[in-house]
């Protein structure tokens, strides 16, 4: 009986071996990269099966093997590099405020429409973007001092109210209270098209004229067909960078630094993808080859930004 009782002892101990095994080999086959790589520990991420995972995404013809940096303060560049090659018939422009740009995003995210920050000295640019683009309609949100170079062109106003979302969309917007100016990168990437959410900057009012005219800006159709490369930002990239990103069809994925060696969680974002497909968005990333010097030397090298300084 004795004999008999130790048995079935050892075969529930090699039992319950297995299955806390077999569970543990459950728990590393979920993905790595996705947005709850933040709430991982370090020995929970596995920077392998994270590697395997961003070089089995499909990925669009014109990012395989690219690595992109665009520091992007006015949405120019990722403009052209999401928009430029089908172009787009309309486009949101917003006065250089937080509210104002909260509210930009907003529209072009659910309208997947491209956006731009006015400023004078990109005025000359935005033109020409906007002609590459075939752009036939503008929207102004915001005071912005721009006027049509063309009768071809129409120009539509914001008048800044939840309403007005309502007409020019045809969706009802439910409204989103941004508490500080460092969250706003986070806002504008946690956006989702289908859900049509009107963001506010809580430390700022918008700008209103209500008596301006509504006219509908049309819904245009999602442009990555399932193939976005990674795309990465920080607290610092720009809001119309995230907004047109997010428009375009990409997932960003923002990061506490714009280095990827400082912590496991930021490396596993982008590991192996020193040669593409990556878009990273914002100044704090460097150029380049700073960027994917980075990726390459990995999560706790001994050349690491802690080393370094």
């Amino acid at each position: 009986m004795r004999n008999r009782s130790f048995t079935k002892a050892i075969a529930a101990v090699l039992t319950a071996g297995m299955v806390l095994s077999l569970s543990s080999c459950f728990r590393q086959t979920e993905p790595v990269v996705t947005r709850a790589v933040f709430s991982l520990e370090d020995d929970q991420i596995s920077l392998s099966q994270a590697e395997t995972e961003n070089h089995n995404r499909l990925v669009q013809e014109q990012f395989r093997d690219e690595v992109h940096v665009l520091p992007d303060p006015w949405g120019l560049e990722s403009v052209e590099l999401f928009f430029g090659p089908a172009g787009s018939n309309s486009i949101v422009i917003s006065e250089n405020t937080d509210s104002a740009k909260l509210r930009a995003a907003s529209i072009a995210v659910a309208q997947r429409a491209p956006m731009v920050t006015y400023d004078d000295s990109i005025r000359s640019e935005l033109i020409a973007q906007m002609d590459h683009l075939g752009t036939t309609r503008i929207l102004l949100v915001g005071k912005v001092p721009f006027a049509a170079t063309s009768g071809e062109i129409e120009i539509l106003h914001d008048p800044g109210t939840t309403s007005a979302l309502g007409e020019m969309t045809a969706f009802q917007f439910t409204s989103q209270v941004v508490a500080a100016p460092e969250d706003m990168a986070q806002a504008v990437a946690d956006l989702d098209p289908t859900a049509h959410t009107e963001l506010k900057a809580a430390w700022e009012p918008l700008y209103r004229e209500e008596q301006w005219e509504t006219q509908p800006i049309p819904a245009q159709s999602r442009r990555d067909s399932g193939m976005s490369p990674v795309i990465i930002g920080t607290p610092e990239s720009s809001v119309a960078s995230i907004a047109n990103a997010n428009a375009w069809g990409g997932d960003v994925w923002i990061m506490p630094t714009g280095d990827p060696r400082d912590s496991k969680q930021q490396m596993a974002l982008v590991s192996g993808l020193e040669n593409g497909p990556l878009v990273a968005l914002s100044p704090q990333f460097g150029d380049t080859n700073l960027l994917t010097d980075r990726i390459r030397q990995g999560w706790n090298s001994p050349t690491s930004a802690e080393s370094m300084s």
